[in-house]
């Protein structure tokens, strides 16, 4: 078909404010339209997922595996709860027996120990205050915004594409 029968096809079909595509009969064709649409529709699926979104925090313990772990369109925090009990585990471990050998094994490592141990203790403390907070029951939980909790989900893109389902259900 001519491009001018096209264009008369299409300003007939428009003309009774239905948008419908002109028939495209070669498949070469319809596998350029098809790339297209996806070239342009997939960056704008991926923007709408994260529209309106400014703060993911998960609450995960260390067995947990969340995914993603860094976030460019919003702020992504992940407490892990069992830090505290995680970091005195580990400093259990390298501790001598004896009393003696372990007041000199700390003197001499304190400072190394504390920049080790600070940020996961800083995380668990937060992350248990903030799930006390949330009123949280049980984990996996992800908190979107400060306002949405969705239970028993690591992958944070999932929970965030189940609150904007849940937010457009509501508009």
């Amino acid at each position: 078909m001519a491009w001018t029968g096209l264009v008369a096809r299409w300003a007939a079909v428009t003309s009774n404010k239905r948008m419908v595509l002109p028939m495209i009969t070669s498949s070469f064709h319809r596998r350029c339209l098809l790339l297209g649409l996806l070239t342009v529709a997939l960056p704008a699926l991926a923007q709408d997922l994260y529209h309106g979104i400014t703060k993911v925090e998960v609450f995960a313990n260390s067995a947990m595996v969340i995914t993603p772990i860094q976030a460019d369109r919003y702020q992504l925090v992940i407490y892990r709860l069992d830090a505290l009990k995680n970091v005195e585990t580990a400093i259990n471990q390298n501790i001598p027996k004896t009393e003696a050998a372990a007041r000199a094994y700390f003197q001499k490592h304190q400072a190394d120990i504390k920049k080790q141990i600070t940020p996961a203790v800083i995380n668990g403390a937060n992350g248990i205050a903030l799930a006390r907070h949330y009123k949280l029951d049980r984990i996996p939980a992800i908190v979107v915004d400060g306002s949405a909790v969705i239970y028993g989900v690591t992958n944070v893109d999932q929970a965030i594409a189940m609150v904007q389902t849940h937010r457009g259900a509501r508009k």
